[in-house]
């Protein structure tokens, strides 16, 4: 009796035997469904179109030019816009040493029309005097470049808490003798103009501005802004396009 238990339990059961084939095919199956499901993600992989790789200056996405401040003709044949922050120091030498470059040579002689966007990086600062400058637009457009300019000319340094509801107050003052400081001031204590801040970051962030000062020229953003040669390169290629 004890021979035939010991020899039911042998390697050579049957049984036994169909189980390991049944696993065996199991596994077989699955590895088969991994390689199928691996293989068939990779060739999903290479067919996808690859992005190709883009330089700044090749940056070609449309800027929505319309209701910002300007200054030049509106009927200048290049356009050209800067994004940028009152508190961010190179945004101040843009405008203090470009611009003025700028007006002599294109501006003033109808060749290009510089636009003006807020791109609020360095904090609650930046946003104060975006709102401020907004403000100053919705109530006086021309008025507005003569605000701007005197807001980058009281700039501290990039660590300073420099910017101020009476900082602005004096200067809006001072610049804009016609401002209605009810609403200035309102402006700036409830920020009531960031409708149309947001609205300058949100083409700011279309667009792929990666910091302050990003300049454009028509729609395409340039390497180096502050390069005056190379804004010239940029601005006279656009003019001999635009004939």
């Amino acid at each position: 009796m004890s021979e035939t238990k010991h020899s039911s339990k042998g390697t050579n059961d049957p049984k036994k035997g169909r189980i390991v084939i049944f696993s065996s095919i199991i596994v077989i199956v699955l590895v088969a469904a991994i390689a199928i499901m691996v293989y068939s993600n990779l060739n999903h992989k290479e067919t996808k179109p690859k992005k190709q790789p883009t330089h700044r200056t090749e940056q070609t996405t449309r800027i929505d030019y319309q209701g910002q401040p300007f200054i030049g003709s509106s009927k200048a044949p290049v356009k050209v816009a800067v994004f940028s922050d009152y508190r961010c120091p190179y945004c101040k030498q843009f405008e203090e040493t470009v611009v003025p470059k700028l007006e002599k040579e294109y501006i003033n002689t109808g060749k290009i029309s510089l636009y003006f966007f807020n791109d609020t990086v360095l904090g609650p600062g930046s946003v104060l005097a975006a709102n401020a400058s907004e403000e100053v637009y919705h109530q006086n457009p021309k008025a507005f470049w003569a605000f701007h300019k005197a807001v980058f000319a009281a700039q501290k340094d990039e660590k300073e808490q420099w910017v101020t509801k009476k900082l602005l107050t004096d200067i809006a003052k001072k610049t804009v003798p016609s401002i209605d400081l009810k609403a200035f001031e309102n402006a700036l204590n409830t920020k009531s103009r960031q409708d149309d801040v947001n609205k300058d970051e949100s083409i700011a962030e279309s667009v792929g501005v990666p910091g302050t000062p990003a300049i454009f020229v028509g729609d395409k953003m340039l390497e180096d802004g502050l390069n005056y040669d190379l804004l010239k390169q940029s601005i006279n290629s656009a003019l001999k396009g635009s004939k």
